[in-house]
């Protein structure tokens, strides 16, 4: 460590440099959605979808437009200053509420009759779901990166109350009663260390007045991308889609749902137990990416989106809740009885349909009437209207672009599990939002029985080699590998080139850890720290990384003395748990627990506070 003259010397350089640094980024003009790519040419991408009355209303996501139809024609377009990221209709249909995902969000008030913002709110960092309570007097908003739950009084959207959930808050589902919200957390905690038992994304319930937490509801062992939440008419269960990931077998095979399976859990709304968990897969079908879902025919249905194999199940809901509620009254063990259920690819055996849609890429759904239900289909810019009765499907044209150029394409390829043999996955399974689904996966490509970290794809083809132990020379080759090992298929070159220039177009979010868009003192003097302790060294440059391996000391059992590729770390905010086998739940963790040597940065002689204030500032990276 450098001491007296030298260290003030460098203190005042470097506070020079962070002046600059942060000019920069002030003049910053990227992209600020970085899943979101410019494909060059203007396309909708419909996402949610929310029917009200004899109106549909529509989000368009690269659109920037909130879309209302009425007898399946479009009766308002509705322009927006950002990409929306949720609807809600008032209960008497006069006003729409539309979150735009920014890390300055917005919650917007829209006059339906024309179109007109009559109000706006600050809705938090990156705003990605708005639910209204029962009697439209309050809006709630999720705030996935911040792990966040807002309410507002619906009148004059003047903040009521905040409060906590668990990791990437994703979607939100009142209850009829208005009492409790269910809000899903896509992502499992990162809870670090070598062998944890129980990794799985959750359920989090809050009062719906204090935004208090009242439960946790875990979902099964490795059950990640949870997607969406409904609850019944009645009040009695919940809902909620999810994938549950194998992540715990070596990807030898795909078959049978050996990597990945795709899920509804169905939870006891009024105790917040997890009561079964059945699969949407067919045994020798995968049904891949299991995104919106929705109660139509006042109950009746379970409809359920799926968006990697561009179709819709609709499942018989009394029959389902019958068969689950046999199922376990005759067992005297209920945790085997789960288990047993859980991994069931026979369970909605004669209770389900499989309807093919005029399109690809659902997510959102909503119903209409009785026995119908409108589905976005993001890459193609049109809806489908769907009769539950007799599974005809309608397309419904929104003046969108359905001609895929070569980005658009290869981000259509990443989110499809027609890549995939049988349908069990798409590279979005495990890449969640084109980043990391925080899971130790064994993907063979150098042994057996050492599994890693799943990577963010962010510039990953900008930050060669590829993959944490560098056995890939460049993404390039990492994409085409992964379809053929893990998709287990062959595709054209040209498949893969689109997928190399989709990745190719991503941009980081911008951090939350940012204070209107600045760093806060503790990050100040952390980037400080980042220098004196020569953690720049290694990640350096725009990416933060010499795209170089390093030694650091992390290697455990065959590792040690191994040397890992330097990752980036921009976005490392987002990519929890740390180190290549998420041993470190956090980066003051990582430093504090496991950097014996200093090979890792010089970080020794800081004590607890100068290590908080190093992890600050690498969190706003």
């Amino acid at each position: 460590m450098a001491t007296g003259g030298n260290m003030r010397n460098i203190i005042a350089t470097l506070f020079i440099l962070a002046f600059i640094t942060a000019a920069a980024r002030a003049e910053d003009s990227s992209p600020v959605y970085g899943d979101i790519p410019d494909y060059g040419e203007k396309y909708l991408s419909p996402d949610f979808v929310k029917v009200h009355g004899e109106r549909v209303y529509v989000t368009a996501r690269t659109g920037d437009e909130l879309i209302i139809l009425k007898g399946d024609k479009i009766e308002r377009r509705i322009k927006l200053n950002g990409h929306p990221s949720g609807v809600a209709v008032s209960k008497d249909g006069k006003y729409a509420f539309v979150t735009i995902a920014h890390p300055d969000g917005k919650l917007l008030k829209i006059e339906t009759a024309t179109g007109k913002t009559v109000s706006s709110a600050e809705a938090g960092h990156m705003p990605r779901a708005v639910a209204l309570s029962p009697d439209s007097k309050t809006v709630y908003v999720a705030n996935q990166f911040e792990n966040k739950v807002r309410s507002y009084e619906a009148s004059n959207l003047k903040k009521i109350a905040e409060g906590k959930v668990l990791r990437d808050a994703f979607s939100i589902a009142p209850s009829p009663d208005g009492k409790k919200l269910f809000v899903v957390n896509q992502l499992p905690e990162a809870k670090g260390g070598l062998y944890e038992e129980n990794i799985a994304a959750a359920v989090s319930v809050l009062d719906a007045t204090t935004l208090a937490a009242a439960a946790k509801i875990d979902l099964p062992n490795g059950s990640i991308n949870a997607q969406d939440i409904a609850v019944s008419p009645d009040g009695a269960f919940a809902y909620c889609t999810h994938v549950v990931a194998r992540f715990n077998v070596p990807t030898t095979q795909v078959e049978r749902g050996w990597i990945n399976t795709n899920a509804v859990s169905v939870i006891d709304a009024k105790k917040n137990e997890l009561i079964a968990t059945v699969l949407l897969d067919d045994m020798e079908l995968g049904a891949a990416n299991p995104y919106g879902i929705a109660l139509a025919g006042n109950g009746k249905y379970l409809v359920v989106a799926h968006a990697g194999t561009h179709e819709i199940s609709v499942i018989d809901r009394k029959k389902l809740d019958g068969r689950v509620a046999e199922t376990f009254s005759k067992s005297d063990d209920k945790a085997a009885t789960f288990e047993a259920v859980c991994n069931d690819l026979s369970f909605l055996s004669g209770i389900r349909k499989r309807v093919k849609l005029d399109g690809f890429g659902p997510r959102h759904l909503s119903a209409f009437g009785d026995n119908f239900a409108y589905v976005g289909l993001y890459y193609s810019d049109v809806l489908n209207k769907v009769d539950l009765e007799s599974l005809s499907v309608k397309k419904v044209p929104l003046g969108g672009n359905e001609n895929l150029n070569e980005i658009r394409l290869g981000d259509l390829y990443f989110h499809d599990a027609s890549l995939c043999f049988q349908k069990w996955l798409s590279c979005v399974t495990c890449h969640t939002e084109v980043r990391s689904d925080a899971l130790n996966w064994d993907l063979l490509n150098d042994g057996m029985g050492n599994p890693k970290q799943s990577k963010s794809m962010l510039f990953a083809h900008f930050t060669p080699p590829s993959m944490i132990t560098a056995v890939r020379d460049n993404a390039k080759i990492a994409v085409r590998k992964g379809i053929q090992y893990i998709q287990f298929t062959r595709r054209p070159e040209k498949d893969s080139v689109a997928i190399d220039k989709y990745l190719s177009s991503l941009r980081p979010v911008r951090s939350p850890h940012l204070v209107g868009g600045k760093m806060s003192e503790a990050a100040e003097r952390g980037e400080l720290i980042f220098e004196i302790a020569k953690c720049s060294h290694c990640h350096s440059g725009n990416y933060y990384t010499d795209m170089k391996r390093h030694d650091v000391g992390s290697g455990l059992d065959e590792y040690k003395g191994f040397a890992f590729d330097t990752p980036t770390l921009c976005e490392v905010w987002r990519t929890a748990p740390y180190l290549y086998d998420g041993r470190a739940r956090t980066i003051f963790d990582m430093f504090k627990k496991y950097n014996a040597g200093d090979k890792h940065g010089i970080t020794s002689d800081l004590n607890d506070d100068e290590l908080k204030d190093l992890e600050a500032y690498i969190l706003t990276l």
